[in-house]
């Protein structure tokens, strides 16, 4: 094993037809492509940008409308609780006035 891998490691690797770079921007029809990438790359940013933006306004949007919903049902349950105490103000009174009928009926 280890002296096949050093057989590869030493092997030449035989020269491509150029060994000269060319320069991107000298060869015709490559800068054309990559120029439309990039404005094609720009474009999707753009509207993923335009897309984040209109989640973070739906969310805010949807935690107001929450918060809204939280205050409506700390109402209704306050109305529930004053409601509660009224009755039993009313039974305490009905109680009271019989106390004081039966009071009335003895004296």
């Amino acid at each position: 094993f280890s002296s096949n891998y050093f057989y590869k490691m030493s092997r030449k690797i035989p020269p491509t037809t150029s060994s000269t770079s060319t320069p991107s921007s000298s060869l015709p029809g490559v800068q054309r492509p990559i120029h439309s990438m990039l404005q094609h790359e720009k474009e999707k940013e753009k509207t993923t940008e335009i897309s984040n933006q209109m989640i973070m306004q739906m969310l805010q949007s949807m935690q107001v409308k929450m918060e809204k919903i939280d205050k409506i049902d700390n109402i209704e349950k306050n109305t529930e609780n004053t409601e509660k105490r009224t009755e039993n103000m009313e039974k305490r009174i009905e109680n009271i006035e019989k106390r004081t009928e039966e009071t009335d009926g003895k004296v």
